[in-house]
């Protein structure tokens, strides 16, 4: 009889889970849990700051190619603001010319800035011939 109740008593122990088993799958459940939240947190920067670059190529891009259409690229330093975001800026100088002045050669440099902390450089040479008159 006394075989019976120990073996009853044990069977009616083991069925289920214990207070402590529980709190020890939760708590390794919530270390998953945060560190699959913390890579995709760091998967929606990444994504932001690539797309902030490829942006900046793309303004950069068509100051430079701006500045290639005039003819004598001197007076094409400029500067402007896209998206109330990304403060575009490009410098003309001079950097050779040829003794009788009709061969100029031209560095055009354009930076892209944007916050909190991003920047970016291009530069590019032109040569302008002036035909004499």
């Amino acid at each position: 009889m006394r075989s019976q109740l120990t073996r009853s008593s044990a069977l009616l122990r083991s069925r289920g889970f214990s207070l402590l088993e529980v709190m020890v799958a939760l708590a390794i459940l919530g270390i998953a849990l945060v560190a699959i939240f913390q890579l995709f947190s760091l998967n929606l920067r990444s994504t932001q700051k690539a797309e902030d670059y490829s942006k900046a190529i793309f303004y950069a891009r068509s100051m430079m190619d701006e500045a290639y259409i005039f003819v004598d690229p001197a007076d094409a330093s400029d500067s402007e603001e896209y998206e109330n975001k990304y403060e575009v800026t490009r410098k003309v100088n001079l950097k050779s010319e040829s003794e009788d002045g009709q061969i100029k050669l031209y560095e055009i440099t354009v930076a892209v800035a944007w916050p909190p902390s991003g920047n970016f450089r291009i530069s590019g040479l032109r040569t302008v011939y002036a035909p004499a008159e």
